[in-house]
């Protein structure tokens, strides 16, 4: 009993820091033998060919990192360890205590981050994933150590309110990120890295503004196993993620409407975000 109250009380205190900062962290869900697992599994997958799951040809004679390790997109449509992930109990739990409800499960992905791999622009997943009305989340393991040096996430905390931002350009930082445009911040506000251990999950709304950092390390991978949720009020969502399938494992037939197209976009302006922009929907959540 005295457990059963420790994890009530654990789950609630996460919850609450989850509704301030739009993030949390969940230390140790996995084990780190887990972690083992799936990182072998997962790279000999990617090794192999990706066995369909592969978002670009697997090259590993390319001078880009991300072309010998490019991410596994999708796997759980015909993968048991990646659906497995995707709907594990604990991710369940976390989810359901975070959110208030259930959510549904629409999406996993595998990142590899080698030595050298250029890192990720700041971004909004619900630009991708279009989650309507609500938004998306994230749960975001960590199978390696991640931090600064080799590639960890960095959020901007409190961002979990704003709609889908106007991306814009910042040339040159695809030398540094993968492309030349990103989501911007609200003035006055910055990003904190987030440091984890193999086992960690982090936990994020669909409307925190985040990205990572590059891999500068020599010899260290950071490979991270992902699933991608939508809110129980959500009655649409963008093609590319059916089937949706609830934390069951069954599917969610004919429930879950598309959402087509993107939509109106804000920008900062003297009193506060104002929807005045338009942005194309994405296939792939990046």
């Amino acid at each position: 009993m005295d457990a059963m109250l420790a994890e009530a009380q654990n789950l609630s205190s996460l919850a609450k820091t989850f509704q301030a900062e739009g993030y949390v962290v969940a230390r140790s869900l996995f084990t780190r033998d887990e972690c083992d697992h799936f990182a072998k599994y997962f790279t000999d997958m990617v090794e192999r060919g990706g066995d369909g799951w592969s978002e670009t040809v697997v090259d590993p004679n390319d001078p880009d990192p991300l072309r010998r390790y490019p991410r596994l997109l999708q796997p759980h449509r015909g993968d048991s360890v990646a659906f497995g992930y995707m709907i594990d109990p604990r991710i369940r739990e976390h989810l359901t205590a975070l959110a208030g409800a259930e959510p549904y499960a629409v999406q996993t992905m595998v990142y590899f981050k080698p030595p050298g791999a250029r890192g990720q622009n700041l971004h909004q997943d619900n630009m991708y994933l279009l989650a309507k009305p609500g938004t998306c989340l994230a749960a975001w393991m960590a199978l390696d150590d991640i931090d600064e040096e080799n590639g960890c996430m960095v959020v901007a905390p409190g961002t979990q309110d704003l709609p889908v931002m106007c991306q814009v350009e910042r040339p040159g930082l695809s030398q540094e990120q993968w492309g030349d445009v990103e989501t911007p911040l609200p003035p006055g506000t910055g990003t904190v890295p987030i440091v984890m251990s193999k086992g960690d999950v982090m936990f994020f709304n669909g409307s925190l503004i985040h990205g990572s950092f590059r891999n500068r390390s020599e010899n260290r991978f950071r490979r991270t196993l992902i699933g991608h949720y939508i809110a129980a009020e959500s009655q649409q969502v963008a093609t590319y993620y059916f089937p949706v399938f609830r934390m069951d494992g069954s599917r969610l037939d004919g429930e879950i409407a598309v959402s087509e197209t993107g939509g109106p976009c804000g920008t900062y302006g003297e009193d506060g975000v104002e929807l005045s922009g338009q942005f194309k929907a994405w296939e792939s959540a990046h």
